[in-house]
This record gives C-alpha cells, sequence and structure tokens, in this order.
C-alpha cells in the first residue's frame, strides 16, 4: 500500500480568499503597482526586519540573480556551501562569477574553517545559506568577511522569521549581511505562492 504525501498543504481562510477576489476584480495583475499590496507587503516586511530598504521580486531565484548584480563579481570568485538549491551557484554563474564550494557544518550552513581555507586573492563574496531555517554559524562568518574586506550576501530564503544573536541582541534574519535574500514560494516558511524579496 501506498500513501501520498504532500509536499505542501496552504492553509486558505476567507481573509485570503477575499483578497485574491479583490486582486482578480482590480484587473490589475501584472501593469503598474496593481492595488498596492506587494508596496505594502514591502513595507511590512521591511519594517519586520529591520532591514534599511526591500524590493519584491517574483521569485527568490530572481532575488539572488539580482541581488549578486549589485557587486562586480565578474571573474571573480564567491564561496558557497557544498549543499544548497541550484540557483544559488546558479545566481553566480549568471553574473559572470565562479562558484566556490566550502563545507558545511553540523548545522548544514557553511563551515567558517572550510571557508577560510577557500578564500584567494579572486574571493569576492562569501555567499551564507541558512539550511532549514538555521543560521548556523553566521556571525562567524560575517567575521570572516570583514577580516578579508569580502562582501557577504545572505541567501535567507529558508529564514523568514529566524532570529540570530548579533551582539548580544536576538535580531530578525536579513540585516547582518551585505544584502539579504528571502524566497516566498509555496514550501517555504512564508509562502505567497511564489516571490522573492532582496533586502
Amino acid at each position: 500500500m501506498s500513501k501520498k504525501i504532500k509536499l505542501f498543504d496552504p492553509v486558505v481562510n476567507i481573509e485570503e480568499e477575499k483578497a485574491i477576489i479583490k486582486v482578480l476584480r482590480s484587473r490589475f495583475w501584472t501593469s503598474g503597482s496593481g492595488i498596492g499590496n506587494v508596496e505594502k507587503f514591502e513595507k511590512k516586511f521591511n519594517k519586520y526586519i529591520g532591514s534599511n530598504s526591500t524590493v519584491a521580486v517574483n521569485s527568490g531565484t530572481a532575488a539572488l540573480h539580482l541581488a549578486l548584480s549589485l557587486f562586480d563579481i565578474k571573474n571573480k570568485e564567491v564561496i558557497l556551501p557544498s549543499i544548497s538549491f541550484v540557483s544559488t551557484a546558479h545566481a553566480i554563474i549568471y553574473n559572470g562569477g565562479k562558484p566556490v564550494f566550502a563545507d558545511v557544518d553540523e548545522f548544514l550552513c557553511l563551515d567558517p574553517s572550510s571557508v577560510e581555507s577557500k578564500i584567494s586573492d579572486r574571493t569576492k563574496a562569501i555567499m551564507f545559506v541558512g539550511m532549514g531555517g538555521n543560521p548556523g554559524q553566521l556571525n562567524e562568518i560575517r567575521k570572516i568577511c570583514d577580516k578579508y574586506g569580502l562582501k557577504l550576501i545572505l541567501d535567507a530564503a529558508h529564514m523568514a522569521g529566524t532570529f540570530v544573536n548579533i551582539n548580544n541582541q536576538e535580531k530578525h534574519v536579513g540585516t547582518e549581511a551585505d544584502i539579504s535574500v528571502f524566497s516566498f514560494q509555496a514550501v517555504k516558511n512564508l509562502p505567497t505562492a511564489d516571490s522573492g524579496m532582496i533586502c
């Protein structure tokens, strides 16, 4: 006997149904700022994590691609974990950079000692991935970036709502990197069917 296990099982109540009907009836599906829901979400999420600014995009992959385009990584190396979704490496390649894979620790996040051993004179940035929402040793990776003058890009696809301890203060993940990227794809902990955010 086999049993099907759903990949995700969203909870939809009357409030979500009303919101969708409002958008459908507005006829602003793809043009301009629509009825303002995206801008409201950007502002609320920005305030929630305490970022300087946020920009919503169509997916976490697009957010990674756009975020990396803000740094000149062409012909440069970006260190990333050996365990991640393929978009993490693809975003580096799309922007002309070279992915350099480092080992992960017991949290399935970048291992600081492995990261430090991979740094070369061509290294431009380190991309930290919070696997399963875990901040792992993010503080140690931030210290390595500061020590070598590298950019820290946080692939926070799984991390909406995650807290990290910075200078003995609990803060929402998203402000400790030079740029942070979130995903709101259907299987993430804060789903919107599919979208992403750059902070």
